[in-house]
């Protein structure tokens, strides 16, 4: 969508009769922040949404438009797509679909009863398309769920504890993490013939989300750990082809706009300060991404489709100089050259962000 996105400020459509004539316009009305709680199930997740109209950050947005409901332990990923708002929820085993406007729960998706105890477990990360959501499991599937009844329509067995997936023609790209064993791997998915080829990817040990750019596919892997937990080997890769990859940058937070792909490297146990910079796909030079002020302790960075504004989430600190897990977090905006715009308040450890935004049609007046 960034892809897309970023190219588009106004396209126009018209034909030869006298009906009216239609515009395809880009609109951002805001991002959703979700929150994954402790993930200990003491402090449940939430969803905190930043509205661009009055720059407000209105925190548990969804347990006040459903009477107090909790979305429960561990929200970990979510989309706006169509008139509906997605929330996948691991420790719940749920997706909750809520309706664009009002935020009020329409379903409640088990995974567990949709998919079997062992297969539905811990779903993870949720792209759509054509009318579909699909989501991973950390059971090893992704299952493909329409957007009107609800209903699965088919599943595809994938690799060992998959995360992030992209959808890229008629194919997915699906990156099994391994659970960061060291094994990971990468199943591409041919969604007109059902079949799954997972392969092992030289170089790519632990894979967590795709990029595509106009001219290569690049994945973050988050490396491997030794026996002290130090991180190594984290970065954004370049697939050659499908056998090989290789190392741009280092990195363990990314995020696209355009051609560009925004970075943090905050590699456990190698990295003392957190690291920002910017690869240029185009032309394959990395420079440091200059912010005004930067955050205390970066939990994921995104960047706004339309506006190429930049959000870094952030935990607080604790009193002994690490992150607070238990205390409400905070998302900072910067303007794409990175001057802090605006600080918000989060709910309990913010995990990621998605936007209300996209491309509709409106009539020429």
């Amino acid at each position: 969508m960034a892809v897309v996105l970023a190219g588009i400020t106004l396209l126009a459509s018209c034909d030869d009769n006298d009906g009216p004539s239609y515009q395809y316009v880009t609109y951002s009305n805001g991002a959703y922040v979700v929150n994954a709680g402790n993930m200990s199930g003491s402090i449940d997740g939430t969803l905190t949404y930043i509205d661009y109209t009055t720059n407000t950050a209105y925190q548990k947005v969804f347990q006040n438009a459903n009477g107090g409901q909790s979305l429960g332990n561990t929200a970990n990923d979510g989309l706006v797509y169509g008139d509906k708002i997605y929330v996948v929820v691991d420790k719940e085993n749920t997706i909750e679909v809520l309706d664009r406007v009002t935020r009020k729960r329409i379903k409640q998706i088990s995974t567990t009863a949709m998919l079997g105890l062992k297969e539905g477990t811990s779903p993870r990360r949720i792209i759509a398309g054509g009318n579909s959501i699909f989501f991973t499991t950390y059971g090893g599937v992704v299952a493909r769920v329409d957007t009107l009844a609800f209903n699965l329509q088919n599943k595809y067995t994938v690799g060992s504890y998959p995360e992030g997936l992209m959808g890229a023609g008629n194919y997915l790209y699906v990156a099994n993490s391994d659970y960061g064993n060291g094994n990971g791997t990468i199943s591409i998915v041919d969604l007109a013939s059902g079949s799954v080829n997972t392969l092992k990817v030289e170089g790519v040990n632990n894979p967590k989300e795709f990029f595509l750019t106009q001219s290569n596919l690049y994945v973050l892997d988050m490396g491997t750990y030794d026996a002290n937990w130090n991180q190594t080997g984290c970065g954004i890769y370049r697939m050659n082809g499908n056998s090989s990859a290789t190392l741009v940058a280092e990195a363990t937070m990314a995020a696209q706009y355009g051609e560009k792909l925004y970075l943090i490297n905050n590699a456990y146990g190698t990295v003392t300060e957190p690291v920002y910079s910017v690869y240029d796909t185009s032309s394959g030079s990395l420079t440091a991404l200059k912010l005004s002020e930067k955050v205390e302790s970066p939990a994921d960075i995104k960047v706004d489709p339309v506006t190429g504004h930049i959000f870094v989430l952030s935990y607080q600190m604790g009193d002994y100089g690490y992150a607070d897990y238990n205390a409400n977090g905070y998302a900072v905006e910067y303007d794409a050259q990175g001057n802090k715009l605006r600080r918000y308040d989060t709910g309990v450890g913010p995990t990621t962000m998605f936007f209300d935004a996209g491309i509709r049609t409106e009539e020429v007046k």
